[in-house]
């Protein structure tokens, strides 16, 4: 049953974070464009403050409420669909490797040209093996709490007003509105990952795969960055003819 704080819920994340989330990194993206040394590990630790302290909140008010965690999707894994996301996960993961080491034949130049894609989203990106660690933190909290957050509540929220399939667009909507600071490329892009990870929750019955899914989808991406911001002082910038 649709309880009074369920709703506070949605509006948070519906319309507060994506608001917030936007404001605050605009904020400091002009700190660091004035001349302020850009501190990501610090903006890292205090997005692991604000997810942790949401997955709290949304932990107390289930048992509060007396749900079973088994309608956020945390289930046993099994079953031919299950191994069949998970296979895909694989997959997938295998790729993003093969990315990061073909981005470490790019030549100086061509990392430059990468840099200048990312826009004002390279000041979020780790740039550094330090940087990195925190990253990787940083990637682990986002695929628990997001997923359990926009598959596992929104999902369970939806289903009491739409079909299911119209419950995965609107909660992958809401999960690329979540992204706001990523500009509107960002927010297209991980709208489609949000469909993908929706379509995973429904096929495999269970919020893991999802999960592990998109902690291998920020942790290797972001080893991919790294190597990117990362120059080689002896490799020649000269192409061949």
């Amino acid at each position: 049953m649709i309880h009074l704080v369920d709703h506070l819920f949605i509006l948070i994340l519906f319309l507060v974070q994506p608001i917030h989330g936007a404001w605050e990194f605009n904020r400091y993206v002009k700190r660091v464009e004035a001349g302020e040394a850009p501190d990501r590990i610090k903006l890292y630790r205090e997005t692991l403050s604000i997810e942790w302290i949401a997955f709290a909140a949304l932990a107390g008010a289930w048992y509060l409420l007396g749900r079973p965690i088994a309608d956020l999707g945390y289930v046993a894994p099994g079953g031919v669909g299950f191994w069949a996301g998970a296979a895909f996960v694989a997959a997938f993961s295998a790729y993003l490797l093969l990315s990061w080491r073909q981005s470490k034949q790019l030549t100086n130049e061509d990392k430059e040209k990468h840099i200048v894609s990312f826009g004002k989203l390279q000041h979020f990106l780790p740039q550094g093996d330090r940087e990195y660690r925190y990253f990787a933190a940083l990637s682990t909290t986002a695929g628990i709490v997001e997923e359990t957050l926009y598959r596992g509540f929104v999902l369970w929220y939806l289903f009491s007003y739409m079909p299911v399939w119209a419950a995965v667009i609107v909660s992958a909507i809401a999960f690329g509105l979540g992204h706001s600071y990523q500009g509107a490329g960002g927010v297209a892009r991980v709208t489609a990952i949000g469909l993908v990870f929706g379509a995973l929750y429904i096929f495999t019955g269970s919020i893991w795969v999802p999960i592990i899914g998109h902690i291998l989808l920020d942790a290797l991406q972001g080893l991919r960055f790294v190597e990117i911001f990362r120059k080689d002082p002896d490799a020649s910038e000269t192409q061949p003819a």
